[in-house]
């Protein structure tokens, strides 16, 4: 029993110091963008915004060298500048956070290729604006239901001179989430998200859609979770010669996972998961272009970490596909593969200054579904100790 009660001691320590930051989920092998599905962390208050009721009274700071996409779930996580604080007040709590990009819709909207599926459609040119200072704002309850909003916010503008050469962005989204015992489920829209003119033509124009919904259900050490998420994308060049391009995805995410906990400060994760992606690209004009692509997976994925010291602490992943590697593509034919380059391995480390935490990526490897800093081939390289940092101080 005093065992017990020494390790959750540990534990409600380390969830208001050590889990934060996106450089921490990279390391364990999730997707950055929102946090993870079943490992605590603060960046998970982008997907459920009640866990700003969690994850409260810190600054942090984040930013890095680029990298590739990696094709996570979340689209890639390609680093930006970008941080925020979080407070308490009284039964509730509020945050502000600046700089969240959304890189899956930059990448449709801005690529000047492809869409969800990947076909040579064009998605957009690369000169609409740019999705630009976003800030995102958040308010949460604690009323024996933990509940929380989120609101985000983007607008840019560069305007030339004349029509044709004024070009204009404007998005909002919403988010939802509450979290009650052992179960958690959230739900967010996109209100908005659209760019009108592309510095040479006034009639372009680009809009996006989508929406997510999910939830997670606690059984002891066992968590089970599910996660749906539909994006749109519909572009028009303003050109009297081309029409229509539209683009689609769909994802679910189904999983049981584990957390082992070893001691008060340290612990494993394993997990397994069932993905179904599918996204559709369509040309009005040019119909044997449109594609569609399915990939089918199952995935394991271990993550781990551990206190080196009272000032460091190590963490590293591996994850791949278990018997189900499948990628489906349709276009004038039907063809099928097995993806490449699918097993991921990554680690970092977190160096605690008493309430100041400083987290940094340390394995480095090529492009993969979970994630890397540079393209090292899983070649430790001093070059890129540290790369991707964040900085979080909690009060």
């Amino acid at each position: 029993m005093k065992k017990q009660i020494i390790v959750a001691t540990g534990l409600a320590v380390l969830s208001t110091s050590a889990w934060a930051t996106k450089s921490r989920m990279e390391a364990l092998g999730q997707g950055a963008s929102q946090g993870s599905l079943y490992i605590q962390d603060s960046r998970n208050i982008f997907r459920n915004a009640a866990h700003v009721n969690t994850f409260k009274n810190y600054v942090v700071t984040e930013w890095g060298t680029n990298d590739a996409d990696n094709g996570t779930a979340d689209g890639p996580t390609n680093p930006t500048a970008e941080g925020g604080f979080f407070r308490e007040m009284g039964a509730f709590s509020y945050g502000v956070y600046l700089g969240n990009y959304n890189d899956a819709e930059e990448n449709v909207r801005n690529s000047a290729s492809n869409g969800y599926g990947g076909s040579g459609i064009t998605f957009g040119d690369g000169n609409f604006q740019a999705y630009d200072n976003p800030i995102d704002l958040f308010f949460g309850g604690d009323m024996g239901i933990q509940w929380g909003a989120r609101l985000s916010y983007a607008k840019g503008e560069t305007d030339g001179g004349t029509a044709a050469t004024k070009k204009e962005h404007s998005a909002m989204g919403l988010g939802l989430g509450i979290v009650m015992g052992d179960l958690d489920a959230y739900a967010s829209i996109k209100l908005k998200d659209e760019s009108k003119g592309n510095g040479t033509t006034a009639d372009a124009k680009w809009e996006g859609g989508g929406m997510q919904v999910g939830l997670g259900y606690n059984l002891g050490d066992l968590r089970v979770f599910a996660d749906y998420r539909t994006q749109d994308a519909e572009y028009t060049s303003g050109t009297a010669s081309e029409g229509t391009n539209k683009t689609e995805q769909t994802s679910i995410n189904v999983g049981v996972a584990k957390t082992h906990e070893v001691s008060s400060s340290s612990r494993v994760w394993y997990s397994l998961s069932y993905a179904n992606t599918k996204g559709e690209d369509k040309d009005s004009d040019a119909a044997a272009s449109n594609q569609e692509r399915t990939n089918t997976d199952l995935f394991i994925d271990i993550g781990m970490e551990a206190e080196a010291n009272s000032w460091l602490t190590l963490r590293g992943s591996v994850g791949g596909p278990f018997l189900i590697n499948e990628q489906e593509t349709k276009t004038t034919t039907t063809s099928k593969q097995t993806v490449a380059d699918q097993v991921g391995v990554n680690a970092g480390a977190t160096l605690s200054f008493g309430k100041l935490k400083v987290d940094g990526s340390i394995g480095t490897q090529a492009a993969s579904r979970t994630g890397s800093i540079g393209a090292k081939n899983g070649i430790l390289a001093t070059d890129n100790l540290m790369s991707r940092v964040a900085v979080h101080y909690w009060f």
